[in-house]
């Protein structure tokens, strides 16, 4: 959906703060704490499209975004309306905080604070342990390193002394 999220283009970061709008009225919805299953895919949704919004290269961000649909655990049959509105807490923080810092974003626009932004969206999202197959955890884990030692590489590079 997005590229990137940078000052030469606001309309990007504006539509990230679209797309938790759009997210955040969902997630509002009467009963929705009920049904387990739609929280279950509004989350992984949530999780892909503020993936999507990272600038990180685009084989390693395909490669997440596969790993992670297929190691996505939609069982839900023992799941409660509790859990479910714990989900919908958990998503509630992450929405606020990627909202947070991509209005800071949008108004002191520099390299810097892009790469943050990029940055506080892998922190922020909301993702579990208990959200993914056993099997399949470390991958994603290994996945979500590279995606932060690409940030640590080219944080050196770009603010390296000449």
């Amino acid at each position: 959906m997005f590229e990137v999220i940078g000052c030469e283009d606001s309309r990007k970061g504006e539509n990230l703060l679209g797309l938790l709008g759009y997210y955040e009225a969902i997630l509002e919805r009467k009963g929705l704490m009920t049904r387990i299953g739609e929280i279950r895919s509004l989350k992984l949704g949530l999780i892909l499209d503020l993936l999507k919004a990272v600038n990180i290269p685009e084989e390693l961000k395909s490669n997440l975004i596969t790993s992670m649909v297929s190691a996505w655990e939609m069982n839900c049959n023992d799941k409660t309306s509790e859990e479910g509105r714990d989900e919908i807490k958990i998503m509630g923080s992450c929405i606020e905080i990627v909202r947070k810092n991509a209005q800071m974003t949008l108004h002191n626009c520099n390299p810097i604070n892009t790469m943050q932004l990029d940055v506080a969206v892998m922190f922020a999202l909301p993702l579990m342990i208990r959200d993914l197959r056993n099997d399949d955890v470390p991958k994603i884990h290994d996945l979500l390193n590279q995606v932060m030692k690409n940030f640590a590489e080219r944080k050196e590079q770009e603010f390296a002394p000449c």
